[in-house]
């Protein structure tokens, strides 16, 4: 087994392999990262060293993450995403949200981007996330595609999650009015979802700006669907929810 720590380069690369070895949102890595930084976590999994704040039998189960023997090929997928064009933003980077340092220990690792990464530097107000149900109805559509006009119009940035339904809806008007818009998906930036939405993402990632916390050709599950909640209610000053039932992932974002 190739150990991680001997992909990495520096404290970019060393988040990027993080984000594609241990699942978004993980406590006791968020923990660690903010305490070590992410290439002295690695060197830390790899050793039988005590792990701070766990027994030993939990710095057994967390270290269980990292036993892999496709070290290089993880290295390999970030040569292929940086010659594929899509980008990265680690804390400390001048485009990083400052918002998302809120989230504290539940921060993302990093972030894979395909876009204009300036949008990310605006200023927080300028940020709305817009986000509701996908079976929505045709005026929760209608609605949300008013918003994100208006929105659009006084130079605001629409946040959506790029589903079907109201964030679809938000993202197309939107585009429509010449104005700025992100999506924050829940997959791989290179693999768009869902798949009906393919053109209307792609132009997103042309006009607007695609992220995620989920490294190239991760595919979306419903734990990362639902950490990415945090994310688009940390990336703005507001979040609408134009219609939504009371067990809505898109509460989570409220919430």
């Amino acid at each position: 087994m190739t150990n991680l720590s001997h992909v990495v380069q520096d404290e970019r690369t060393a988040r990027m392999l993080l984000s594609m070895t241990v699942e978004p949102e993980d406590a006791v890595t968020g923990r660690l990262l903010g305490e070590l930084g992410a290439f002295e976590l690695l060197r830390l999994a790899e050793r039988d060293d005590a792990v701070p704040g766990l027994s030993a039998v939990d710095a057994q189960v967390w270290r269980a993450q990292f036993e892999r023997s496709d070290a290089r090929t993880l290295g390999q997928r970030i040569v292929d995403a940086e010659r594929a064009g899509i980008g990265t933003l680690i804390p400390g980077d001048g485009e990083w949200p400052s918002a998302l340092d809120d989230l504290g220990d539940r921060r993302p690792y990093v972030l894979w981007t395909r876009g204009t990464t300036s949008f990310l530097a605006r200023p927080l107000d300028d940020l709305v996330t817009i986000t509701a149900a996908r079976a929505a109805t045709s005026y929760g559509e209608h609605v949300a595609a008013e918003l994100a006009s208006d929105l659009a119009n006084a130079e605001r940035i629409v946040v959506a999650g790029g589903a079907y339904g109201i964030e679809g809806a938000a993202h197309r008007a939107a585009l429509a009015s010449d104005g700025d818009t992100i999506a924050v998906v829940a997959n791989g930036v290179d693999r768009p979802y869902p798949i009906g939405h393919r053109e209307l993402l792609e132009r997103v990632a042309d006009l607007g700006l695609l992220v995620s916390e989920v490294p190239p050709g991760a595919v979306p599950t419903r734990h990362r669907f639902i950490a990415r909640a945090r994310l688009m209610a940390a990336l703005s000053t507001a979040t609408v929810v134009v219609e939504a039932g009371a067990r809505s992932g898109s509460m989570k974002v409220a919430e």
